[in-house]
């Protein structure tokens, strides 16, 4: 896992440290719903069959449950694709690889990015920036 730096006080997209680690926490949770929205759920899960009768886990509709975390999941990673589009543009994926993922330049860049070290930083701190002030 790389270390993120916030940027420096006199910098453009300087950030506070809480609200810098917000944004940091908050991109690095996007693989975490995109496998609870790529995971193929069963509706039924809220049921337990016993030898005499069907006992529920005392939610009355599992799969509109199921249906809201699964619109929620899909509406945060919109908002972070959203702001990494607004940041990089068509090449916003590999802003997601290295914030979201945790995926470190030279990994980047054995990949092919194409872009050099100075300006995937740059974009890196812009996107941190955008997503903390629209958090």
């Amino acid at each position: 896992m790389t270390k993120i730096r916030s940027p420096r006080p006199k910098g453009k997209y300087y950030l506070p440290k809480q609200m810098f680690l917000t944004a940091v926490h908050y991109a690095q949770q996007y693989p975490i719903w995109l496998n609870a929205l790529n995971y193929d759920y069963d509706a039924r899960q809220g049921l337990a069959y016993d030898k005499d009768r069907v006992q529920t886990s005392g939610t009355s509709d599992s799969t509109s449950v199921l249906g809201i975390q699964r619109a929620e999941a899909s509406r945060k990673i919109d908002f972070v694709e959203g702001v990494a589009k607004l940041v990089a543009g068509h090449h916003f994926r590999w802003l997601i690889l290295g914030c979201c993922y945790c995926k470190p330049y030279y990994e980047l860049q054995q990949d092919g990015i194409p872009y050099g070290k100075d300006l995937y930083y740059k974009l890196r701190r812009r996107f941190f920036y955008e997503l903390a002030h629209k958090i």
